[in-house]
């Protein structure tokens, strides 16, 4: 008798991705039920929290995936730059609690890598975030986008390129509160970059040195966006200033725009004095749009395609024994 060969992890999590992607083809050519894509979703997080594990990252710090079988709606959680997922946990299973399926992805951005000087190309949290709103697309259900801090600047940049139902941003650095000597630094950066660096290598805003395109093309690209947008920010914020939502409020107007300026709450905002306040605001405004579907010829529109017919015909089921758990846990 031949003796079986047993496996490897490596190629273990090969046949996986292997699966995956010969899923993805399938499903291009013929879309696949509603309960594959789920658990094709599903297996997309195992992967990435395979890889997290790898990686030594703490247990809080990790991604995770609320997920619902039978969704109303999903939504994509975006980190700051020096931020994990571990903000997102209560403001997750509340609009988990409310029918929608949560993900909030790990960006290889500083916090990830353990770094607090910089270093880490802000393309790369960018393509991460346009791989976990394609895999959320999956669901066909209007796909709302929160974010916070720089993670703010990468939602403005996606919400450009994809037709997500809404776009939260909670303290958006559109205008960030800079000495004379980094104004004068940040207006000779083109011309001499290592004195940029060098003045505001000790600053809280040192990450601009590499992310100050980043905002820049989201600043001059907000026309181009067209989903509703609640940005919400505190007098009180030690980094950033609230002319910022004067940018926002100018680029949308008060139709398609809900600005929000509390005197308290600092810079984490769902840690701050009114975290009571920015969530149930978030949540609010989620379910405000939630039968809309971002379009490219106007802020939304209702509807959700086949799937979201069959949901109307019958009520959303829950997963009960999954209610308030992470996927994978």
């Amino acid at each position: 008798m031949g003796t079986q060969k047993q496996t490897t992890k490596g190629e273990q999590l090969q046949n996986m991705v292997n699966t995956v992607w010969g899923l993805h083809g399938a499903n291009r050519d013929e879309r696949l039920p509603l309960t594959e894509r789920v658990n094709l979703l599903r297996t997309h997080y195992e992967l990435q929290r395979i890889k997290e594990e790898e990686l030594d990252i703490p247990q809080r710090d990790r991604s995770f995936l609320y997920l619902q079988e039978e969704p109303t709606a999903a939504v994509l959680l975006v980190p700051g730059g020096h931020s994990t997922p571990s903000q997102y946990f209560h403001l997750g299973r509340h609009l988990y609690r409310s029918g929608m399926t949560v993900y909030s992805s790990l960006l290889p951005n500083e916090a990830a890598v353990g770094s607090q000087s910089g270093g880490v190309p802000w393309q790369l949290s960018l393509a991460e975030l346009e791989m976990r709103y394609d895999m959320l697309e999956l669901l066909d259900v209007p796909i709302h986008i929160v974010s916070s801090s720089f993670g703010s600047i990468l939602a403005l940049i996606l919400a450009r390129k994809c037709k997500a139902a809404s776009l939260t941003l909670l303290s958006p650095p559109l205008r960030p509160n800079l000495k004379l000597s980094e104004r004068i630094a940040l207006t000779w950066r083109r011309i001499i970059p290592r004195l940029f660096e060098r003045m505001i290598s000790s600053s809280p805003h040192r990450w601009l040195a590499d992310r100050y395109n980043a905002v820049r093309q989201a600043s001059q690209k907000l026309g181009e966006i067209r989903a509703p947008i609640l940005a919400i920010h505190a007098k009180d914020n030690p980094e950033l200033s609230p002319d910022g939502l004067k940018v926002i409020k100018k680029a949308f107007g008060e139709n398609d725009a809900r600005i929000i300026l509390l005197d308290k709450g600092g810079h984490g905002l769902l840690k701050g004095e009114e975290s009571g306040r920015v969530q149930q605001e978030v949540l609010s405004f989620i379910q405000k749009h939630q039968g809309r579907r971002g379009d490219s010829s106007g802020r939304g529109f209702a509807g959700g395609g086949k799937d979201s017919e069959e949901r109307q015909k019958s009520p959303t089921r829950r997963s009960r024994r999954n209610r308030g758990k992470r996927s994978g846990e």
